[in-house]
């Protein structure tokens, strides 16, 4: 999987942005830190799935009283897709993912079947995430009126970029200079701009969803409670990006973004 990263700095009222984009993908990850690490953004679970041919009802998930739970949980899940795919190839562990949105059964007996992609992607991806999907453990079961009973199950599912054939990364309109002056005038709005302190260092996190709109913003290290609301404020506010794609295809990409505010 192949890093992309470019680090760029604008100066606007003592406020410092500083972008280094390490990677991107479908949801493709796009992390801004310094560190270099990837975390999956994973929309919550939903949808129907089908399994084998067992004539049983399937419950959808917003059905049932206890959903199903991969051993260890979402985190743990997303650890194992990592691992699963990265094999004894250490390196490619710190590699960003991309995310295909997956259907499955969890049966009653907590195995899965019935795995598949909802949209099509090219085969090796496809083979790729469905190995994964069929090698994991057994889940806990989902519970309807206090019977263990078979749940469609729906997430998405981290996959390394290096599987797909081609990867293009999101985009500002205008480029990641426009994107920096954008967010410097935008900032100034906002008093906490005229901070004049020991600097503080905001770190926010928000997604580029396939057609380009901005989702899920959240702050990750916070600061002084004005800045982090002038932070989500001004990126809940950007205009549409031109999406990232895999295959051709839009994908979800999340960015994290340092914004430091005091002294240079």
């Amino acid at each position: 999987m192949k890093t992309i990263s470019f680090r760029l700095g604008v100066f606007a009222s003592k406020i410092v942005l500083v972008a280094l984009v390490l990677c991107s993908g479908a949801i493709a990850t796009c992390n801004a830190s310094s560190s270099g690490t990837c975390r999956a953004a994973q929309p919550a679970a939903n949808g129907i799935a089908y399994g084998d041919d067992s004539s049983e009802r399937i419950v959808p998930l917003k059905e049932v009283d206890v959903k199903p739970e991969f051993p260890g949980g979402r985190k743990a899940m997303s650890e194992y897709a990592k691992k699963h795919f990265a094999g004894d190839n250490i390196k490619d562990k710190a590699k960003c993912p991309f995310y295909v949105h997956v259907r499955f059964v969890v049966e009653k007996d907590g195995s899965v079947t019935g795995a598949r992609l909802v949209e099509n992607y090219s085969e090796k991806i496809e083979n790729a995430v469905l190995g994964m999907l069929m090698s994991m453990p057994r889940w806990t079961p989902g519970q309807k009126d206090g019977e263990v009973v078979r749940t469609g199950y729906g997430t998405w599912v981290g996959v390394p970029e290096y599987i797909a054939d081609s990867y293009t990364k999101p985009e500002f309109v205008g480029g990641v200079e426009l994107l920096l002056k954008y967010l410097a005038v935008e900032l100034k709005k906002y008093d906490i701009s005229q901070y004049r302190g020991k600097p503080v260092r905001v770190l926010a996190r928000f997604v580029v969803d396939t057609d380009g709109s901005i989702d899920d913003v959240e702050i990750v290290k916070p600061g002084r409670k004005l800045m982090n609301d002038a932070v989500v404020a001004v990126l809940k506010g950007m205009p549409k990006w031109k999406p990232g794609t895999i295959d051709g295809k839009p994908v979800r990409v999340r960015y994290t973004l340092p914004v430091r505010f005091g002294k240079d």
